[in-house]
């Protein structure tokens, strides 16, 4: 459809724009001084522009000069100026588009027309309507968007009295012309009626070669309405413009809005919603599935990681990704005429020796082996790691687990075990912790001893509960295993309470007594309580109670000899969550003075311990916890040690500068022994500060390392402090000397640093070790 041209204000060079209908100058005559700048001009490649034509539907307006108006070639031929419109009119166009300014009612409508045929001789009004161009009734671009699109006053009224302009076609235009009155580039001039303002209601000129029955009746003149305080007046553009564009606005919309739902299904978010859809807030709507906090597993992989327990995928994960080895040499070895080079069997009169816990793909191993990692006598030290106990070297798997109480136990419990998560004893205890206690993923925690202190017992966990870590009591009266259950998603502390079996030390209870401090030489287990957890991962636990029983301490039964003064009366352990970044301490105090009383008041036991408040470790993962005495550690993957009180207030913090992948309690030390699986390094912290460190290059990717505790008692003055590290990727038990190794008979081996004093090699991926003396 053709439009009307026109051209604004600024596009003329003088600055101000000439009169929109002018009178009409006699056919062959000059331009006149209105058309001066345009003669010659590129617009017309250089030929006369003959003027408007005078019209009494257009009388002469003693406003500035309107913006002349190339003409028309004849019918059918192109514009004289050879382009139509011209580009002036073009952004005249343009404009009226943007702004809705066709049906304005202050404007003038319609612009002026070249060779326009000329109408009945009328009588003119004597007043003309103000017809001049106004930029100001066109609300530039920012004033439109801020309104909403209204007729002005009387305008639906107006229309429906007056002939559509636009809609309704004259029966007598001939074929080939605009229906709707609209001017087309290839059409004649004197064919195309021009239409008028809706407002004026004035019928239509007659076709050529009509004669009119009359004059066309002239709508008294009226004055213009004066300027309203309002601000810019409202337009409302034709219904033909009108709709183009919303069909326009339609058609980008929803293209945007794809492209926006594409992104979004690209980023792997889901697209928005209307918020219409959604009430008033749409944030407080509920979802139907709680999103998880950040940093904390979605439920798919909550799932998929405690189905995994105890296997490569759990281990990769919980102590984080390898790295490579820092160290610059290898570590030199130990030697001396005082160290053995078979083993000693029986002929050591004090070992070292415990449970190995490694990752396996054969069915017939538990993942468990026995070693011995000290052996020593009057004038010989072994310290080179190997399977096996004081009698022999059969340890390859741990015979506990295959015969003997404990595997009855297991097996009456229905005998799958499972993979091996984790395994603990007493980190400082003063007794002789005899067994350790190891937790399978299948749900079972069993007890597995030394060579003097055979046969254990087992308890089965709860349906649903997964075990992820266990720890002791320095007095070996309760186990706390941490636990997922994937069916709810929550985690717990499982309390177990142990008793020992009568007369294997001279500190054992001649009866059983649950939940007293005793040698770990445990005959009895049962779980006591349950704790439920403020966070649903619990990675790691470590605890502690101030029971002073030992070795030399005689026992037999509380009537005789109560040693209630022994008895803790305080106990806590401190649980992390490496997915969540957050720890808390459960007071286990009401529970070991609970059991206690039960036993020797016969008071009723009720378990009523709870997790204490949260402290979250600034988004970092916590990769493990340990405790001695009243000063708790977390390590945290940042690579940073913060030391704590039982209240979780920060006493002071360590760089390590690599991430850490296990903490634990130096047995003999009694600094926090920190691995590092990322840079294959060892360090010992206490107090803020790194006081030593292990590096070699032997290690290939050492995942844990705890030290051997002393065997300098019950009068035996020989002693041997070595470091066991957990090579996982090395498939390897490493072992490390610490300073000196002194014999009973006298004489030493070693010197100041860390000597090599050999490795075990593992059938699987060694991850954690648990040792304690043998004695004769």
């Amino acid at each position: 459809m053709g439009h009307l041209p026109s051209r604004s204000t600024e596009e003329d060079p003088a600055g101000e724009a000439e009169p929109r209908h002018r009178e009409p100058e006699p056919p062959g005559t000059g331009h006149g001084n209105d058309y001066d700048d345009l003669t010659g001009s590129s617009l017309t490649g250089g030929a006369p522009i003959p003027p408007p034509q005078q019209s009494d539907y257009f009388p002469e307006s003693p406003e500035p000069p309107a913006p002349e108006v190339p003409q028309q070639g004849e019918r059918g031929g192109a514009p004289t100026g050879g382009q139509w419109p011209p580009p002036e009119n073009q952004d005249w166009i343009s404009q009226q588009s943007r702004i809705g300014g066709w049906g304005d009612q202050s404007g003038s409508w319609p612009p002026p027309e070249p060779n326009l045929a000329e109408p009945p001789a009328a009588a003119a009004p004597e007043t003309a309507p103000d017809q001049s161009y106004r930029p100001e009734s066109y609300l530039p671009p920012e004033q439109y968007r801020s309104q909403e699109r209204q007729p002005p006053p009387g305008a639906y009224q107006d229309q429906h009295q007056a002939p559509d302009p636009y809609l309704a076609p004259d029966p007598q235009v001939t074929a080939g012309t605009d229906p709707y009155h609209a001017e087309s580039a290839y059409a004649p001039p004197e064919a195309v009626p021009q239409p008028r303002r809706p407002e004026q209601a004035a019928p239509q000129p007659p076709l050529p070669g009509e004669t009119p029955a009359g004059p066309p009746t002239e709508q008294p003149p009226s004055e213009p309405p004066p300027a309203a305080d309002e601000g810019p007046k409202k337009v409302t553009p034709p219904p033909t413009h009108k709709g183009v564009r919303y069909a326009i606005y339609g058609i980008g919309g929803f293209i945007t809005l794809g492209l926006i739902i594409a992104i979004v299904v690209m980023l792997g978010g889901s697209p928005a919603s209307d918020p219409s859809d959604q009430g008033d807030d749409p944030a407080e709507e509920p979802t139907g599935q709680e999103e998880p906090e950040e940093g904390a597993l979605s439920a798919e992989r909550y799932a998929e990681l405690a189905g995994a327990a105890g296997t490569a995928a759990w281990f990769d994960w919980r102590y984080g990704p390898t790295g490579e080895n820092a160290a610059s040499e290898e570590l030199g070895e130990l030697s001396g005429d005082a160290v053995a080079t078979e083993p000693l069997y029986d002929q050591g009169d004090r070992s070292v020796q415990g449970q190995m816990g490694y990752v396996t793909d054969d069915s017939a191993l538990s993942g468990i082996d026995h070693v011995t990692a000290v052996e020593a006598n009057d004038g010989l030290i072994g310290l080179n790691p190997r399977a096996g106990g004081r009698f022999s070297d059969e340890g390859h798997p741990e015979l506990e687990l295959t015969d003997g109480s404990t595997a009855d136990c297991v097996a009456g419990l229905g005998g799958d075990l499972g993979n091996p998560v984790a395994l603990a004893r007493p980190d400082q205890s003063e007794e002789a912790d005899a067994h350790s206690v190891i937790a399978f993923s299948g749900g079972i925690i069993a007890t597995a001893g030394i060579s003097s202190a055979q046969g254990g017992t087992c308890v089965q966990l709860p349906d649903g509960q997964v075990p992820t870590d266990v720890a002791l009591t320095d007095g070996n009266e309760l186990a706390l295993v941490t636990t997922w259950q994937p069916e709810s998603q929550t985690g717990s502390l499982i309390v177990i309470a142990f008793s020992d079996k009568a007369g294997t030390y001279n500190s054992s209870w001649s009866e059983s007594y649950l939940g007293l401090p005793n040698p770990g030489h445990f005959g009895d287990a049962e779980i006591v309580g349950t704790v439920e957890l403020p966070f649903s991962a619990p990675t790691s636990v470590d605890a502690w109670s101030d029971s002073s029983g030992s070795l030399s301490l005689g026992r037999a039964t509380i009537e005789d000899e109560p040693h209630r003064d022994t008895v803790a009366t305080t106990g806590y352990a401190l649980v992390g969550s490496k997915a969540e970044g957050q720890a808390a301490v459960v007071d286990l105090t009401s529970t070991l003075v609970g059991l206690a009383d039960a036993v020797y008041d016969g008071a009723e036991f009720s378990f009523d311990a709870s997790a204490g408040d949260t402290v979250d470790f600034g988004g970092s993962e916590i990769a493990d916890v340990a405790v001695n005495g009243e000063t708790l550690a977390v390590a945290t993957s940042e690579g940073v040690v913060s030391e704590l009180d039982r209240d979780l207030t920060e006493l002071s913090t360590t760089e390590l500068g690599s991430a850490p992948s296990c903490m634990v309690l130096g047995a003999q030390s009694g600094q926090f022994v920190v691995t590092s699986r990322a840079d294959a390094t060892v360090r010992w912290v206490s107090e803020g500060e790194v006081t030593d460190e292990l590096s070699d290059t032997r290690l290939t990717d050492p995942v844990c390392a705890s030290e051997t505790p002393g065997y300098d008692i019950s009068g035996y003055t020989g002693n041997a402090t070595m470091l066991l590290v957990s090579d996982y990727g090395g498939q390897a038990l490493h072992s490390y000397l610490m300073g000196e190794a002194n014999l009973a008979g006298g004489g030493s081996v070693g010197g100041e640093g860390f000597s090599y004093a050999g490795s075990y090699e593992v059938d699987g991926n060694p991850f954690a070790t648990s040792v304690t003396v043998d004695l004769e």
